[in-house]
Parts: structure tokens; sequence; C-alpha cells
């Protein structure tokens, strides 16, 4: 198959470390270069589903050391960002204002996830913490501290249905919460390095998990059998993976510089994108699936049509 792809150069002034793509209309990138931008993507006139050209509407700065993750609400509204000075800040992106910020320490906030319902924000942390903060609370105390073991927790994600909360360290361990207790629902196998990158599939019976022994594993979420299937064709590290919202597709983007698409059924690497030339640190899909955008340590954001 033949995907068209669009390439935005200098879309920051260094890596891109995280994006997200909550509306149709609406992209946020978050870069090393202290800012997270926010971009619509404009498909071009004529029957060709070109990939859209992304264009600039605004800019959020003062991310000091630089931009680590980011977590939008589903409707787009509310971005939750976590920067490198260990800080956590929640942004209205249609009023361009501050919601909260949140300075919980300086190895407290690593990774971020919004709740599916917006009001919960869970931060995995260097720490060993996973800290879940109230969007609307003052202060800057969590409002639970789960700990899994104690080790570095570089991802974080909560099933699309807000039962499950997903937690992944720097040891290969995973762990499944039950969102609402807090409580340990068991642990999921498979790796034994860093986790990149979690995402739970679009009804949350599966979860996708991305790390630095370059394989993704397809976890069970509902039954005890663990892992499903493992993902073999990344040269290095995985940084980062996306279930599709649509289909039973992944995405994956890694140190290898590929960003690779993956039929979860056939466990097939079905297509590799080269467009970049240095780490690829961010894949997401826009809520169709028909399209996702790409970052990485090179600054270009690369926008792919996939049907």
């Amino acid at each position: 198959a033949m995907f068209q792809t669009e390439k935005r150069e200098g879309a920051h002034e260094d890596s891109v470390w995280a994006v997200a793509w909550p509306t149709d209309d609406r992209l946020m990138s978050g870069s090393i270069d202290e800012t997270v931008k926010v971009w619509t993507p404009a498909t071009s006139a004529g029957k060709n589903p070109a990939a859209p050209r992304l264009e600039e509407t605004s800019t959020f700065p003062g991310h000091f050391l630089g931009v680590v993750s980011l977590s939008t609400t589903g409707d787009g509204k509310l971005c939750a960002v976590s920067s490198l000075d260990g800080r956590l800040r929640v942004w209205n992106i249609e009023e361009k204002s501050i919601v909260k910020t949140i300075d919980p320490g300086p190895v407290e906030a690593w990774t971020v996830c919004f709740h599916p319902q917006g009001s919960l924000l869970a931060a995995g942390s260097q720490s060993g913490n996973v800290n879940v903060f109230g969007v609307s609370s003052a202060g800057d105390k969590p409002e639970a501290v789960i700990t899994p073991h104690g080790k570095f927790v570089m991802a974080v994600a909560y099933s699309p249905c807000g039962r499950f909360l997903a937690s992944g360290a720097i040891d290969g361990a995973i762990h499944l919460f039950d969102a609402a207790s807090g409580n340990l629902i068991r642990k999921l196998e498979g790796h034994s390095k860093g986790i990149r990158s979690l995402s739970f599939s679009a009804d949350s019976k599966t979860l996708l998990s991305g790390c630095e022994d370059m394989t993704i594993i397809v976890h069970d979420v509902v039954a005890a059998g663990g892992a499903m299937a493992t993902l073999i064709g990344h040269d290095s590290w995985v940084l980062s993976v996306a279930h599709s919202p649509e289909s039973n597709e992944c995405l994956s983007g890694g140190s290898d510089k590929r960003v690779r698409l993956w039929d979860l059924g056939q466990r097939q690497c079905t297509h590799t994108f080269t467009e970049h030339t240095d780490q690829v640190w961010s894949v997401a899909y826009n809520p169709a699936g028909n399209r996702f955008v790409s970052a990485g340590d090179d600054g270009l954001l690369v926008v792919a049509q996939l049907s």
C-alpha cells in the first residue's frame, strides 16, 4: 500500500518528544525547545485524500528545559504537559490560559496521562510513584499516590473506559491497577528493559507496551493469560506505541528512526515509514484512525494518510 505523507520541516527548534491528535482540527506537539505548539491540519482541495499540511495556530511557551510528555482531554480543550523542570502545566488551548500549574517536586512527574473524563491526571515519576492529581483541586499535592514497586515509572496510560491505569517501569515491569481504588489487578509479564510507552485499545481489552528490548507486547487486559503476541521488527528501542482507535492495528516509533504500522491480527509489520532522520519519540493517531502524526529528534512532524 502507498501512503501519502507530508513533512513539516522545522516544526520545532529542537527534539519533539510528544504529540497528540485529539480532534480532527487540532494537533499538539511538545518539544525540548520549551514550547507546545498547536497545529491545524489543512487538507488541500481536490479528490485525493492527501496528507494534510499543518498550519501553526498557537504556541505555548515556558516549559523549562523542555517538554517530556503531553496528554489532552478527549475534546482537545485541555492539554497537560510535563517538562524537564519537574512541573506539570494544564493549558486551556482555546483560551490560551494556564488552568493549573503543579510543582510536585523534582522527581515526581515524568510522563503524564489524562483520565478519559478529564478530571484526573496521572503522572509516572522517577521516584517510582504514580501521582494522581485532581485538575480542579488546589495545591501541588496529589489526590492519590500509587507505588507499583519503587522503580522509575517511564510510562502511564488510562484505559478509554476509565477503569484501568497501567504503569510501565525502567526494569520492564508493567502494573495494571484499578483506577478508582488504586489496587493492583495484576502484573503484565514479558519485558525486562525499560517500558517507554503504553497504549490501550479502544475497547480497553488490550494493552500495548513499547520497550527498550526492541519489541512491542500485546497484552490481554481481561483474561489473566497475559501476553497475546510479541511484535518484532524494530532494530532498536521502541519509544512510542499507539493503538488504532478504529481498527486492529497499531503504530510504533523507535530509536531506529522508523515508524512502523502493524496488523495486530496477523502480528506483522505491514508498512515502514522512513521519513524521519533521527529517533522517533512519539506517534499518535487522529480520532478516525485514518491518519497519524509522528515526531522525534529531527524536529520534524510527519503526517501520514492511512486510507
